[in-house]
């Protein structure tokens, strides 16, 4: 299981190269990850589509579970 400074620094990868896009390129990673079977992979894409959210917020970001 990817730990939540992985997630992050991931989601921060993705935010820099896609921007406003970054959520929705995780969340299609994510339906990838679904379709091949690969509950744990999905799982961890969902957690990044999520970081890339909250790093594009206003908001102060929140700890992932």
């Amino acid at each position: 299981m990817a730990t939540d400074s992985e997630i992050y620094r991931a989601a921060g990868l993705l935010v820099r190269e896609f921007g406003e896009m970054a959520p929705i390129g995780a969340e299609l990673k994510a339906d990838q990850m679904r379709d091949r079977g690969d509950r744990a992979a999905r799982s961890v894409w969902l957690r990044v589509a999520r970081a890339t959210q909250e790093l594009l917020s206003d908001e102060t970001p929140q700890v992932l579970n």
